[in-house]
């Protein structure tokens, strides 16, 4: 008896020992509901909530998930990273394609060969040259990614890279397309911007040219993504090869003996091949698990998601895992052995244009961008990009203006400093989510009676201000709105001194450092603007920790001790610090006090609503030693590497965005492994050129325009004079030689 006691308590100690998997769910793929029915019951699977697959396959890596589930692209990006770490135990195939070993293969077709004529392998690829090219061309209803669809003529066999310095990277890609095949149709978005877009098919109309509508440069059978009307562009004779994928050959062409596969080695295979040869293989999705725990969960993993059962947690992880398809037991390997016939060496991965250098602050940062750079040459997305660390926003910016980076994503309150200081500027800006925008407020304690100080914008004089920082969007907001309301002049650009003549002293941190002023502010007017902020508990007035006044934060803590009559502040960081609102005033940029206590004003009583983030590069102006003033132009290589970083940018959005219904392998501007704000802020929501109309957009520009505006008469006076001057000298000198 007491051994059978025994026995019950060992069997009931070992299931209540029953290992436990976590499996890691992306938060765009698996839904909430969908998690907590997994986690049902007696249940052995918990979620762990991730924010995309790269995340979930660092939760791997480091032991805090035990599987997940990957497409391709997810796989060929997460073995960069950790080959050894997490390996595929099984197989996901669509229910309706169970004897299909990928997912989609693409092949390349030509008309059989007239059989007197005897070709050697390299002379058949070779003549393929100026016979004209049929592509199924590039649209958002597939999810073949530009590598994809672009890999049969980048490959060296067909299409050696040739780059020339003065064209950006997609009309190096355009020319070399034209140069090899002479006429082709290649529909759709060659870039994703319009009007690059158009100039590039007006100035290249021969990959146009065996279109079925030239103009447009489309097939008139655009089912099935262009694949069909490739098939069509080459049946119709226009042209002698195809790209499309093997699935709708078999579909259009069968078996047809006039025509047969183009094999990568130059060799050729009957359509009536059962093994056709392929230029790009795809593998299926998979389920994959960290190495550790491959082995004992693979079987446990295929029994929970196959018997019918009515146990409801075991139904709802099959639903997540195979939705429409059918898991498939995997023999033991490596990633890299079930990718290796879609691989990419990113190594020797290259790409015509100049390497996008994006400078970053700190290795959470620098690590996401690693990830981007990595996703972005599995996608195609060319010039590649390179990431360097640096140690603050200002480094940054130092590094861009001395040419040892290119880019970086900036806080748009650091907008004008960029632009002022380091001759920087914008490339694009991002648009923000409407209830994210930065705004903008001058925020005062609530009166006590009629008799309170302030009550319109001239009575600021000889009172005591709180700024964020130097330079920042409180500080160019105040300018503005007090250039607005007359209380400093608005011809003058002499704001520091302005400002000291106007308040009796102020809180600013940074008007001390040569980080934020290109000249040095004289020593009596920069001391008054950081008076209130130095006392017995808070000597300093830098942009660092050691000043308790700085950022939105210390602003907010500057007037609620009484050190400061008004802060401007930004409205999203209120909330965040003020205990009762009620007890505060809004002073509205047309000069008025907010009709009731509190900070739910409209926008109109803001002094700015802006967006919040930017990507800035070098402005690439020449200027004059002694007078600064402009009398160049940017160069065409500087303009054809900002355009090269625009187009790379705006194709990352495509495919790394917010994309309706699309698995993003990492989500560019989402958090990366838990931290956010990394690379762009989260509250992006995708990018804009810098002649957007957006009304965010618009009111950054024309703040910043603004506090620029009292130099600009004499900057265009000079301006006129100089070309004028330069125009008479060369004129004089052509007259006398």
């Amino acid at each position: 008896m007491r051994n059978l006691v025994w026995i019950i308590l060992l069997v009931a100690v070992a299931c209540a020992q029953e290992e436990k998997y976590k499996f890691c769910a992306p938060v765009d793929v698996v839904t909430d509901s969908a998690c907590l029915v997994v986690q049902r019951g007696n249940s052995t699977v918990s979620c762990l909530r991730v924010s995309d697959s790269a995340e979930c396959a660092i939760r791997l890596a480091e032991g805090e998930a035990d599987f997940g589930v990957f497409n391709a692209e997810e796989l060929l990006l997460l073995n960069q990273f950790y080959p050894f770490e997490i390996e595929p135990i099984i197989q996901l195939r669509h229910r309706t394609k169970q004897q299909e070993s990928f997912e989609f293969q693409m092949v390349a077709v030509i008309p059989t060969e007239i059989t007197h004529i005897q070709l050697t392998p390299r002379q058949r690829l070779e003549r393929l040259k100026d016979k004209g090219f049929c592509h199924p061309g590039f649209s958002k209803s597939q999810w073949l990614n530009d590598y994809i669809l672009k890999h049969f003529e980048n490959s060296l066999l067909v299409n050696p890279l040739q780059c020339q310095d003065d064209m950006t990277a997609i009309e190096n890609e355009i020319r070399n397309l034209k140069n090899f095949f002479g006429r082709a149709c290649r529909p759709g978005e060659w870039t994703s911007n319009k009007t690059i877009d158009e100039e590039l098919k007006k100035k290249y109309p021969e990959l146009c040219a065996l279109c079925d509508n030239t103009s447009t440069c489309s097939y008139n059978n655009m089912h099935h993504h262009g694949h069909l009307g490739a098939l069509q562009c080459l049946t119709y004779g226009y042209g002698n090869v195809a790209y499309v994928a093997l699935q709708y050959v078999q579909e259009y062409l069968r078996t047809n003996e006039s025509y047969q596969f183009l094999c990568p080695d130059g060799n050729i295979h009957p359509l009536s091949t059962p093994n056709p040869c392929t230029w790009l293989q795809q593998p299926w999705s998979v389920v994959a698990a960290k190495t550790k725990v491959a082995d004992s969960l693979k079987g446990k993993l295929i029994d929970w998601i196959h018997k019918t059962n009515l146990e409801q947690w075991k139904i709802s992880l099959s639903k997540i895992i195979q939705e429409d398809s059918w898991g498939i037991d995997l023999p033991k390997m490596s990633t890299a052995t079930y990718l290796k016939e879609r691989d990419i060496n990113f190594e020797n991965f290259k790409t015509c244009g100049k390497h996008i250098r994006w400078c970053t602050i700190g290795d959470p940062e620098t690590n996401k961008c690693k990830w981007v750079a990595k996703a972005a040459k599995a996608l195609g997305v060319a010039p590649s990009i390179s990431c360097i660390k640096s140690n603050s926003t200002f480094q940054c910016f130092r590094d861009i203006e001395e040419n040892r980076t290119d880019i970086m994503v900036i806080d748009s309150n650091y907008g004008y400093l960029a632009r002022k200081v380091y001759n920087l500027s914008s490339v694009l800006y991002s648009e923000t989510e409407l209830d994210k925008n930065s705004v903008t407020l001058a925020v005062m304690r609530e009166p006590k009676d009629d008799n309170y100080l302030i009550k319109n914008f001239h009575d600021l004089k000889d009172k005591k201000a709180c700024f964020p920082e130097y330079g920042g969007l409180g500080w160019l907001s105040f300018i503005n709105a007090a250039r607005i309301n007359n209380i400093i002049s608005s011809k003058r650009c002499d704001y520091p001194l302005l400002v000291s003549e106007l308040l009796s002293s102020a809180c600013t941190p940074g008007i001390e450092d040569s980080d934020h002023s290109s000249t040095a502010i004289p020593s009596d007017v920069a001391s008054k603007l950081c008076s209130a902020c130095k006392n017995e508990n808070n000597p300093s007035c830098a942009v660092n920790e050691t000043n308790h006044y700085y950022s939105d934060k210390g602003a907010i803590q500057c007037l609620t001790e009484e050190v400061g009559d008004v802060a401007f502040i930004d409205m999203s960081n209120i909330h965040d610090y003020f205990v009762n609102s009620n007890t505060y005033r809004v002073l509205c940029k047309n000069g008025s006090l907010a009709q009731q206590s509190g900070f739910n004003v409209g926008e109109d009583c803001a002094l700015s609503v802006t967006i919040d983030s930017e990507i800035i590069c070098i402005i690439y102006l020449y200027k004059s030693n002694k007078k600064n003033i402009v009398v160049g132009r940017k160069t065409d290589a500087e303009q054809i590497s900002r355009t090269d970083t625009t187009l790379a940018l705006l194709k990352l959005e495509d495919w790394l965005g917010y994309r309706v219904n699309a698995r993003r392998p990492i989500h560019i501007y989402g958090p990366f492994n838990g931290t956010k704000d990394l690379l762009f802020k989260d509250s992006s929501v995708g990018l804009v050129s810098t002649s957007s109309t957006k009304k965010s957009v618009v009111a950054y520009k024309e703040l910043l325009d603004n506090v620029e505006d009292c130099s600009n008469g004499s900057l265009a006076t000079a301006n006129f004079i100089f070309i004028i001057l330069v125009a008479l000298y060369h004129l004089f000198s052509s007259h006398v030689h």
